[in-house]
């Protein structure tokens, strides 16, 4: 448990006058009655060789522990009548009442904020709506890892909002206690070379160390080999519970780095991601689109508007784009500059003019296309142009493998292959309620390949594709 914002800057305000004043060897004793200190830190401090060097090294050791220390400390001092520098601490005291830290309706209590902020986790977007549906998904998997090491992925296509459920999921004061008392660490990871996934681990074991004493430092690690192995000593024997937030993962070798076992929620567009690693795995679907309502609720809060005095296009523009959150939060983003181009963001949505539909925002990218494009550059040249030639499909049409089997010219196996790796990367989705499996484009997958080829086929071939008559 982290020690709460507030009292952490308490405790450096007034560090230089309590390290001046306090003797140690007093204080510790209550502290050790009271559970917040053990014998061997005591020994260690006392080892110091004198009263300010213990000071110091008892101020160190309550920065990095909890709110019950800090109380205890406070106490302490009332005790050894330290009167005027318990005072200081007073205004500062975290509440230890039993509801002090539970979570409120929206997460957001002193102890999880500090937990999340120490650890990299980002905060909330400035404009987000709550999917609790999705969200208890992914903390039920999560307490599966309470008892042992394991991986939690977090799937779905570009712009479905996976970055902010994994925030979100950890913003919870009884899942970090219970389940991650080691604590919450954030890595954004993204498409990297291996020096750079280097950089990242070694900016990771930096920010693990600083909380250990300064003899437990060393220096960076040099090659990848030895920086797993420094993260592997971290996470077992310094942080162990802890919880590792690998965020926008998408290739299998930058995932065997972190194969250390521990406990790792990854958010990523390749479910198929930790078929490479050992260890416990679950997984959550994130859906790709909001419901109508979580839709324009996201719209009425970029325009300062009530849901119900949105205008019609808001229902159109939500439609439309299926509940993308990336797209609704771009035009959201672009309304509330301009609250008057309803109609011309709806127009330009219909007409699939994506690029003009571009705004900086909480997401990775600031344009539909990009993000789209993103997940179609990693496939091997031949399936990125198997996929581009799913132009010929139809909005809400579901066709079996052997139809691309014909449209492909490849056999069956293969053809079932390739699909596969489409659906593990979110590119295509599949309807396996039905047997042969039925498979089909999420309509913005598909408005998009429209605009990048500029494709049509001739009227009578989609009519054939859409039915699949050809093929009975």
């Amino acid at each position: 448990m982290a020690l709460e914002e507030r009292a952490r800057s308490c405790l450096l305000r007034f560090r230089h006058k309590l390290e001046q004043d306090i003797k140690p060897s007093f204080l510790m004793d209550h502290m050790i009655s009271d559970g917040v200190l053990t014998v061997d830190e005591e020994e260690t401090i006392k080892t110091q060789p004198t009263r300010k060097h213990q000071a110091v090294a008892l101020l160190d050791l309550l920065l990095r522990k909890d709110n019950r220390a800090y109380i205890s400390f406070y106490n302490s001092l009332v005790k050894e009548t330290y009167e005027d520098l318990a005072s200081l601490l007073y205004a500062d005291l975290p509440s230890m009442s039993p509801n002090a830290h539970k979570s409120s309706s929206d997460g957001r209590t002193p102890y999880v904020q500090t937990v999340l902020s120490e650890g990299g986790v980002p905060q909330r977007p400035g404009v987000f709506v709550s999917r609790p549906e999705l969200l208890n998904r992914i903390r039920e998997k999560l307490h599966r890892l309470q008892m042992e090491p394991g991986w939690v992925t977090v799937f779905g296509m570009a712009g479905s909002g996976k970055s902010v459920l994994a925030a979100e999921a950890v913003r919870h004061h009884s899942l970090i206690e219970e389940c991650f008392p080691g604590g919450i660490h954030w890595l954004s990871i993204g498409q990297l070379d291996k020096p750079d996934l280097l950089v990242k681990i070694q900016s990771l074991c930096f920010r693990l160390e600083q909380s250990l004493d300064s003899q437990s430092l060393h220096r960076p690690p040099n090659s990848l080999d030895e920086a797993k192995e420094r993260l592997r000593f971290l996470m077992l024997r310094r942080y162990p519970r802890a919880l590792l937030i690998l965020d926008d993962i998408w290739d299998s070798t930058v995932l065997k780095a972190f194969d250390i076992h521990c406990r790792i929620l990854l958010t990523t567009r390749n479910r198929a991601l930790t078929d490479s690693v050992s260890g416990a795995k679950y997984e959550v679907e994130v859906e790709s689109g909001l419901d109508e309502n979580k839709g324009l609720e996201i719209l009425a809060l970029y325009t300062h508007t009530k849901p119900h005095r949105l205008p019609e296009e808001a229902r159109s523009i939500v439609r439309e784009c299926k509940g993308s959150p990336l797209v609704v939060s771009l035009i959201g983003a672009l309304l509330r500059e301009k609250p008057n181009r309803w109609c011309y963001y709806l127009r330009q949505l219909q007409q699939k003019q994506f690029k003009r539909i571009r705004k900086s925002s909480s997401y990775d990218y600031d344009a539909l296309d990009q993000a789209m494009a993103a997940s179609i550059e990693i496939l091997p040249e031949d399936h990125r142009e198997l996929y581009k030639d799913l132009t010929v499909l139809e909005k809400d049409i579901k066709v079996p493998a052997k139809v691309l089997s014909v449209l492909w010219d490849l056999e069956p196996e293969e053809v079932e292959d390739i699909l596969v790796e489409f659906v593990n990367k979110s590119l295509l989705f599949v309807d396996n309620n039905n047997k042969p499996y039925l498979y089909y484009l999420h309509d913005l997958q598909l408005d998009f390949l429209v605009e990048q080829n500029q494709f049509w086929l001739h009227p009578c071939e989609m009519h054939c594709l859409k039915c699949a008559c050809i093929f009975c």
